[in-house]
């Protein structure tokens, strides 16, 4: 291809000449600058080009000049330039876009240039700069974002992941993949149109929760998932997970979040599977009889290999030539659990208790096994069993067999042992006591004073000392012997009879008494008890002798002395029959007199109070009315007289005022003797009143209340008794208790009045005060204790030093004693 000029170009001016004329100061950026740049005639050949340009095509400044340019332009290219390039620039524009180029090697490239027209004074165009850079690598990365969109738009259309974006407006999709029909079951058209609508297909419990994150999208608070269920259109919940990415405005506000959606049903299922198996487990772990530990030895391992790692092969002998190693081991076990039956084996009430005192259970016998199980954990093993010792919190002792295995899943960190203990306490001490007891049996035997004897065959194999010194004859001189050698002649027949029964299972019990014959012809009483055994592998009968001749006679002697103690007892129980009798009289006396001293303190109680009664009507009615007019009369003695002396006149009313508190204190010892109240209010009130009374009068706070008393119908006896009680009660208090307050409760509760008085003062020693007060013949807490006695009731004081004093009184109302 050659190049043709264009017919109004001028001559292209030499490289040289156009040099000259551009400025230094243009001449020296252009040609160091590091962007490829050339300066062109009208045909857009380069004229003069600088290093960065010459670099990009391969070829020197120099060979431009020569070249022709077909050489670095594909044909698809030289085209582009005399279309749509050169016609551009010489109207005076300019003109940018990519093309492609050859280097020298003939290797296509691709470029983005920009072209640029240069003119004269009048305006016409005389040059194009050109100013290029390397195309490849955005081309690359067009092509590489084409196929990532294509890629995009497959794994979209193919991935089992949904892709989304939602407005925050209103809740609408702007874009979700198909992916969303196969996990809800609803077409994506409904998340486009459907305000919400992932809203619309959540649980109702589950709305709550997606509305909360909801608003923290909007205020811009982004979790690392969102997982929750939906409700597919078939009905059946499905678990999604949700990773999210907000999209802002250009002030920063939330408007859309993107993301990903993954059907995570079959993993939540599988967690929920994986729960309930954990469950199962917990319950097996929990309610297993044998005492199981769940133990982390992560520690361990990782000290066993730094051990390794410090040349330790043989842990056996590392572990007996350094035992303080082994105190290192035990603070690494970590016990993670325990069940049940393992608080119960060792005594505690609570795992915490349990894991806080595990120093206490272990034995000095246990290192010695733990000293094993860490010798085969070190070497790589991963299962044990032995026997060990334990302590209970109790600080009893108790034998384990402790079973260890390390799951294959757990085996390269220890991270998770189960350790069972067997509980052998009663298997040892059966066998410790089996050991004892052989051994005590053997020396019982050969100490004891039952004489014993084995036959077998009807030969006598064994005989002890004991038997020796009963029989008279040696132990060898007794194997000779047929052991019905010495029973008595007139015994053998019914000994062989009880033998029989015995072996025949009919007859319990020893055999006897029978009579013996000793080797210097005395005789002696025996019982003989026979039991099948077995002796050196073969069956055998043990006989054991006991000498009872004592026996037989200290038998005939308490016969004879019981025969006497029968008279005498005859003889005694008819002393006592008369004793008794005369008792019996006494006490009918004592119990008749007790009833007269009740009544007649009753009658004198009873007198007393119809005493009170007339005194106080006589105070009120005659005193206090007398002392009243005397009041009036004192109070108008000199009306009328104007000439009476100030001085006179003030004694006058001097003598006035006392009379008046004289009435007031007539009054007083009137109520006091017989509150009128009583008769007239009833007994809730009168002692309500009265309680006002010691209020205002010595400053002492009352709190009083009744329940169930005003429905109860009582005799005068018992109410006056009652409201003595209670008026005694707070007397003392006033004067002994120095207290604050008192309260007064009394509650009608069939069949009783209970009267509870209360008071926060200084108490005091209960005994020592009634002792006291019968030395001293007061009479203010024993009155109320006969009070009570006397109407059927109980008094019951509680009094300390500093803790105030309680007292209560039971009185009964249905049935209560009066006087016939």
């Amino acid at each position: 291809m050659t190049h043709t000029r264009h017919k109004d170009s001028p001559e292209p001016d030499r490289a040289e000449d156009l040099l000259q004329r551009i400025p230094d100061a243009f001449r020296g950026t252009f040609m160091a600058a590091g962007i490829p740049m050339a300066i062109r005639n009208l045909d857009l050949k380069p004229i003069i080009v600088n290093q960065a340009y010459s670099d990009i095509y391969g070829y020197g400044p120099e060979e431009f000049q020569a070249m022709a340019v077909n050489t670095v332009l594909p044909v698809e290219t030289y085209r582009l330039y005399m279309d749509e390039i050169r016609p551009r620039v010489l109207e005076g524009g300019y003109w940018e876009g990519e093309y492609r180029l050859r280097d020298k090697e003939g290797r296509p490239f691709a470029v983005w240039a920009r072209f640029d027209p240069v003119t004269d004074d009048s305006g016409a165009t005389t040059h194009v700069v050109s100013v290029m850079r390397d195309a490849s690598a955005a081309m690359r990365l067009r092509n590489a974002l084409a196929q990532t969109e294509r890629h995009l738009n497959f794994l979209t259309a193919n991935a089992s992941d949904c892709l989304f974006r939602v407005r925050f407006s209103d809740g609408r999709y702007d874009f979700v993949s198909r992916t969303v029909e196969t996990m809800t079951g609803y077409p994506r058209e409904r998340f486009q149109t459907t305000d919400a609508m992932l809203l619309t297909i959540t649980p109702r419990k589950w709305r709550p929760t997606l509305m909360k994150w909801w608003a923290e999208l909007q205020q811009g608070k982004v979790r690392p998932s969102y997982e929750s269920p939906v409700r597919h259109r078939d009905g059946s919940t499905r678990w999604i997970n949700q990773r999210v990415a907000l999209e802002h405005d250009l002030h920063g506000i939330p408007i859309a979040a993107e993301g990903i959606i993954t059907d995570v049903t079959e993993r939540k299922e599988h967690e929920e599977a994986l729960q309930e198996s954990e469950a199962r487990f917990r319950s097996l772990f929990e309610d297993c009889p044998i005492s199981l530990w769940e133990e982390d030895l992560s520690g361990l391992k990782t000290h066993f290999d730094t051990l390794r790692a410090r040349g330790v092969t043989d842990f056996r002998k590392f572990f007996t030539e350094n035992p303080d190693e082994l105190a290192t081991c035990g603070p690494l076990v970590k016990v993670v659990d325990v069940n049940r039956a393992t608080l119960d084996m060792l005594r505690a009430d609570t795992k915490d208790e349990l894991l806080g005192n595990l120093d206490k259970v272990f034995t000095e016998e246990s290192m010695d096994t733990f000293r094993e199980e860490m010798i085969l954990l070190a070497s790589g093993g991963t299962a044990y069993c032995g026997e060990i010792t334990h302590r209970t919190l109790a600080g009893e002792t108790i034998w384990v067999m402790v079973h260890f295995s390390v799951p294959p899943q757990y085996r390269d960190k220890l991270s998770r042992v189960i350790v069972s203990l067997q509980d052998m306490t009663p298997r040892k001490r059966a066998e410790l006591a089996l050991k004892y007891s052989e051994e005590r049996y053997r020396v019982l035997v050969e100490n004891a004073r039952e004489g014993v004897m084995v036959i077998q065959d009807s030969e006598a194999k064994f005989v002890n000392e004991a038997l020796h010194s009963m029989l008279g004859y040696s132990p060898s001189e007794q194997l000779e012997l047929l052991p019905g050698r010495f029973l008595h002649p007139d015994d053998r027949e019914t000994a062989t009879e009880q033998a029989h029964l015995t072996l025949q299972g009919r007859k319990q019990g020893p055999l006897g008494p029978f009579r013996i014959q000793t080797r210097d012809q005395s005789r002696k009483w025996v019982h003989l008890s026979v039991k099948p055994i077995v002796w050196e592998d073969r069956p055998a009968l043990l006989k054991i002798v006991t000498d009872v001749t004592e026996h037989k006679e200290l038998e005939e002697e308490l016969r004879r002395a019981h025969a006497e103690t029968e008279q005498r007892v005859c003889d005694r129980t008819a002393e006592l029959d008369a004793a008794n009798a005369h008792l019996r009289d006494e006490i009918a006396e004592r119990r008749q007199a007790e009833a007269q001293i009740l009544s007649l303190t009753q009658q004198l109680l009873r007198i007393q109070e119809n005493e009170r009664q007339r005194i106080s009507r006589d105070l009120h009615d005659n005193v206090a009315q007398d002392l009243s007019s005397m009041v009036i009369g004192m109070a108008t003695l000199f009306d009328g007289y104007d000439d009476i002396p100030d001085e006179v006149r003030q004694r006058g009313a001097a003598i006035a005022n006392v009379m008046r508190q004289s009435v007031s204190s007539v009054r007083h010892i009137a109520y006091g003797l017989r509150p009128p109240s009583l008769d007239q209010l009833g007994l809730s009130r009168a002692i309500s009143r009265h309680c006002n009374d010691v209020e205002e009068k010595y400053g002492l706070r009352v709190d009083f209340s009744a329940a169930g008393v005003d429905k109860i119908r009582l005799d005068s006896d018992t109410e006056i008794n009652v409201f003595r009680m209670i008026q005694e009660s707070l007397n003392n208090a006033v004067k002994h208790s120095d207290a604050n307050r008192v309260k007064v409760r009394v509650l009608g509760s069939h069949p009783d009045i209970l009267i509870r008085v209360e008071d926060d003062g200084r108490g005091f020693d209960v005994k020592q005060r009634m002792a006291d007060a019968a030395e001293e013949h007061h009479m203010g807490l024993k009155s109320m204790e006969e009070r009570a006695r006397l109407l059927g009731g109980t008094m019951n004081i509680r009094s300390r030093q500093g803790a105030g004093t309680k007292i209560a009184f039971r009185i009964p109302y249905e049935h209560p004693r009066r006087q016939p």
